[in-house]
């Protein structure tokens, strides 16, 4: 049996994928499905007047909703893990940008003595990548803890 895995989930088909994979080879394994999400007001954009043309601040109802909105998905992917036989526990974070995701999910991985993070690949080309970034990507730069791509099912 494989230590505490910590899985980055964001609700997509790649995410599930990620998961389904990760859950067959590992076999029962403890895991924490999380899922990172981004606040407005983490974003450093809380201020008194917003310059003109920049994106409102999110009122304190939206930040719950936003917030309350990554609980499901993480309680989501946690269910999936859990029917596909790991001992899953949902978590939440929250970051900006795909830098933020990936550091998001090694501090959890430390916080609880993970062996292994996996996250999914979109399976976007080289360019649409660099200009978007990667979740992948920047886990692998990361380097903190082995990673787990799980790239895309080819069709």
């Amino acid at each position: 049996m494989a230590g505490l895995v910590v899985i980055g989930y964001d609700g997509s088909s790649d995410a599930d994928h990620a998961i389904d994979f990760a859950a067959a080879r590992l076999g029962p394994a403890p895991a924490r499905v999380v899922t990172v999400w981004e606040s407005g007001l983490a974003a450093g954009q809380a201020q008194a007047a917003p310059a003109l043309g920049a994106p409102a601040v999110p009122s304190p109802e939206d930040e719950r909703r936003l917030e309350a909105a990554a609980h499901e998905v993480a309680a989501a992917g946690a269910a999936r893990a859990a029917a596909a036989g790991l001992h899953a526990e949902p978590d939440t974070r929250v970051g900006i940008g795909v830098g933020d995701i990936a550091s998001a999910l090694f501090d959890i991985a430390e916080e609880h003595d993970a062996d292994l993070v996996v996250v999914g690949r979109r399976g976007m080309g080289r360019i649409r990548s660099a200009v978007l970034g990667s979740v992948s990507d920047a886990a692998i730069r990361d380097g903190r803890l082995p990673v787990l791509v799980v790239p895309v099912p080819s069709e």
